[in-house]
């Protein structure tokens, strides 16, 4: 359900503007990272789609993506089965390094894909996790095999049976994960308790691998590569079968992952789709060509190295826009804050309004009325006569303050009215009623909006200093000027009056205090000259929106 707000950013010479406030505006919906959410697509206003919309992997992008990786695979797996293409080479620092990365980026994705299922409960992390996890622990079984046998740099190491059979359990255990995944688009049950979902398949991978170093290598039945007399690896039956439903699989999971990512539209999920592409033309590769041996390296590696990559590079935009919409929340959140505080204020300005108009208003009108009576009263010494005079103007210009004070409390005018406006009504009233010369002028860009708390104790400035040329000035013109330069706004008060020694006044006065607390309260800097009969100036310079220590200092 949408939420209604009025905008309290008001221009300054503009009228109000009212914003539809709704909770995926306020952050309420998966994020465009990593993230995401369960809930589907459907339903996002249009508007709302386009937030989470990524220029290269929007729904047309991410398809087109997936074509061409499917026209990578297709080309290379024509490629190695053209005569004279063997599909592999031995290279152990580059088989080193192909499963180092892929169990860094098997690691790394493990701990975020269930800190996404923790955080934000997208029941499909959970399986996204086992399945790293599961790749994690083979690809590690890899790099301590690889440098155990660092003594074969130069040549090819002894066959490794259990280590294929161990990394072909491993990536049907994957894909099947990945494939189960693509149920909970719809499902909302978790299926499996989370943990069992992460530590069950790694389970199966480390104790394969266990018992294959105990029991020895499998059975001919079982067995996944054979060996020709030149002694170089070739699929057998079963492992051609076991490897065929295993690309079924990872092609399966990525068609999965695709639909996840449409309808929780998290980036990640996007990017799983594409790499699963890869491994999946990997499985077929490898099934032409295996590579059994520590140290040799298949052009199915290299379409995992490519897969593994792709995860990476979509992990780091999937932080980077889960970065960039908190900060959109952090921004919403601070408007939100503002629109309380501005709703807060309102209603503590009308409770004021009240008790002054109840209270000392009307105390002050039957001081009027008593004073009235004195007056009346025959017989009077003359030096009564002008007491009772002097307390009667003392009491109408208390009632006239107190009639200003009730009028701007009660005045709505910062959503009401643009803001210059209101300062305009406000020097111009106190000159109306102190016989003043006001000269009020406008400069800088008039679409520009301020922060409600900036606006109200600039008001309070300008009110302020208005105030003491009337009270203690003796001026005849006033000039007030209100600007905006660059991401600054200022206001200027200016006084032909007979101006005194800032030096001697120090901070003790406590109208210069009270301005100069609320230029700090707002991030600006309030500055005042003056000096004997050459008049005052009072100048305020304050950024738009509050600086972040401010905010951080509000904040806690």
């Amino acid at each position: 359900m949408a939420l209604d707000r009025r905008d309290t950013r008001s221009g300054l010479c503009k009228g109000p503007t009212v914003a539809r406030r709704d909770p995926i505006a306020a952050g309420h919906v998966p994020g465009s990272g990593w993230i995401g959410s369960n809930v589907t697509a459907e339903g996002l206003s249009q508007r709302q789609q386009a937030r989470f919309d990524v220029p290269f992997l929007d729904g047309l992008g991410l398809d087109r993506l997936l074509i061409l990786t499917l026209v990578v695979g297709v080309a290379s797996t024509l490629l190695v089965i053209l005569p004279g293409v063997h599909g592999h080479a031995i290279v152990p620092a580059i088989d080193l390094v192909i499963d180092t990365v892929a169990l860094v980026a098997c690691a790394t994705l493990t701990l975020l894909a269930w800190a996404r299922f923790r955080e934000s409960h997208v029941i499909a992390a959970v399986y996204h996790a086992g399945a790293f996890m599961a790749l994690t622990a083979a690809y590690g079984l890899a790099v301590l095999v690889s440098l155990q046998r660092s003594d074969s740099i130069g040549g090819v190491a002894e066959p490794e049976d259990v280590q294929v059979l161990v990394f072909a359990i491993a990536r049907l255990v994957a894909a099947s994960l990945f494939v189960i995944a693509g149920v909970f688009i719809v499902r909302p049950s978790y299926g499996w308790r989370p943990p069992l979902v992460l530590v069950v398949p790694t389970l199966v991978v480390l104790g394969a691998a266990v018992v294959g170093r105990l029991v020895g290598p499998p059975p001919d039945a079982l067995q996944i590569v054979t060996f020709d007399a030149s002694g170089l690896p070739q699929i057998a039956p079963f492992g051609a079968g076991l490897h065929l439903v295993t690309a079924g699989l990872l092609f399966a999971g990525a068609i999965a992952s695709r639909a996840l990512w449409r309808a929780g539209r998290a980036v990640i999920d996007g990017w799983i789709a594409v790499g699963l592409m890869f491994a999946g033309f990997a499985e077929l590769q490898w099934t032409l060509y295996p590579s059994a041996h520590p140290g040799q390296v298949s052009t199915g590696d290299l379409l995992r190295l490519a897969c593994f990559v792709t995860l990476l590079y979509g992990l780091e935009k999937a932080v980077r826009m889960d970065l960039r919409d908190l900060r959109a929340a952090n921004v919403e959140l601070a408007e939100l804050r503002d629109a309380e505080v501005e709703r807060a204020s309102l209603e503590e300005r009308a409770r004021l309004a009240r008790e002054l108009h109840d209270g000392l208003a009307q105390d002050l009108w039957l001081a009027k009325l008593r004073t009235a009576e004195l007056a009346s009263i025959e017989g009077l010494p003359p030096d009564a006569e002008r007491g009772i005079q002097d307390v009667s103007a003392a009491i109408d210009i208390g009632i006239g303050e107190a009639r200003q004070a009730v009028a701007a409390l009660r005045d709505r005018s910062y959503t009401d009215s643009s803001f210059c406006d209101l300062v305009r009504r406000t020097v111009e009233d106190y000159g109306d009623r102190f016989g003043l010369r006001v000269e009020f002028a406008f400069d800088g860009d008039r679409t520009t909006r301020i922060a409600p708390r900036t606006q109200a104790e600039i008001l309070r400035i300008a009110q302020e200093a208005m105030a003491n040329v009337a009270r203690h000035a003796d001026a005849t013109i006033v000039g007030v000027r209100l600007g905006i330069k660059g991401d600054r706004i200022s206001l200027r008060v200016v006084d032909n009056g007979r101006g005194f020694d800032v030096a001697a006044a120090g901070g003790d006065t406590f109208g210069l205090a009270s301005m100069r607390e609320r230029a700090t309260l707002i991030g600006g800097r309030l500055r005042v000259s003056s000096r004997a009969g050459a008049g005052t100036r009072v100048v305020l310079s304050a950024p738009f929106a509050r600086p972040p220590a401010v905010m951080e200092a509000e904040l806690a």
